[in-house]
């Protein structure tokens, strides 16, 4: 894509704040994910955070701009999806809040030091190589299919960036759930919350957000059920609040 990169990229309204985004067509777009994700963790403005796989940028741009968080560092393998991260950054004036770094979380650059994040988050890729056929867009099919990295790549990653107390939040497909929360025990990260998300009431789940500390006593909180729509096919109150920002279950009994 090279010079071509910002010619002909859509901007988008990225929630219901003031945040916006640049998504190019030949990129794959976000979807609600990582928003869930950015709106699942409890972080404090101080914390330290990587991004893993960090696309866009959508995490880091809601957490800074939405969540108050002073500084987030996301890690993208794809060059042009990491300028464009960049710009998305620029574009929302929080370019010296977020810092984008490209390079492989397996091989990461050295700049990434071990145990020096108070979080690390992922919305990895949620499907095998062999489970579906690959889309044509290289992009695309790295965002979604383990083709550069594997679950336990991700998780294994997110260990070794995260402090010893330290959290990992990470978003996936409920059918994987024994694989994630097994694949976070052998890493050392003890799974702590976990909710279950529907497209709408009594719809069977369809994603799961994880929340794991590492290096610790084990006991999980089994949150309700999210959300996403109501039963009349409007985004619930509980995702309206998401998309301005609040943290997933405010006023739903989970204290944080």
């Amino acid at each position: 894509m090279g010079e071509e990169l910002f010619t002909g990229v859509e901007t988008d309204r990225l929630g219901l704040g003031d945040l916006r985004i640049k998504q190019h067509p030949a990129i794959f777009k976000f979807t609600v994910d990582p928003i869930l994700l950015a709106g699942f963790v409890r972080i404090r403005p101080q914390a330290t955070v990587l991004d893993l796989g960090t696309g866009a940028g959508v995490i880091p741009l809601w957490l800074t701009g939405y969540r108050g968080l002073e500084r987030v560092t996301g890690l993208e393998i794809q060059p042009e999806v990491a300028a464009l991260a960049r710009e998305n950054a620029k574009l929302n004036g929080l370019a010296d809040r977020i810092r984008i770094l490209t390079g492989d979380l397996r091989t990461p650059p050295a700049v990434l030091a071990a145990g020096s994040f108070d979080w690390v988050l992922s919305n990895p890729p949620y499907w095998p190589v062999t489970d579906h056929l690959l889309p044509e867009a290289p992009a695309l099919a790295q965002a979604k299919f383990e083709l550069t990295c594997t679950l336990r790549d991700v998780v294994a990653a997110a260990a070794y960036f995260c402090r010893n107390g330290g959290r990992v939040g990470l978003i996936h497909l409920p059918g994987r759930l024994p694989d994630l929360l097994c694949t976070l025990r052998h890493h050392k990260l003890e799974p702590k919350r976990l909710c279950l998300v529907q497209p709408k009431p009594g719809a069977l789940p369809h994603r799961v957000l994880v929340e794991a500390q590492k290096a610790a006593r084990p006991g999980l909180k089994v949150l309700p059920p999210f959300a996403i729509q109501g039963a009349d096919g409007n985004f619930s109150p509980e995702m309206v609040q998401v998309y301005q920002g609040k943290q997933l279950g405010a006023g739903t009994g989970d204290p944080g």
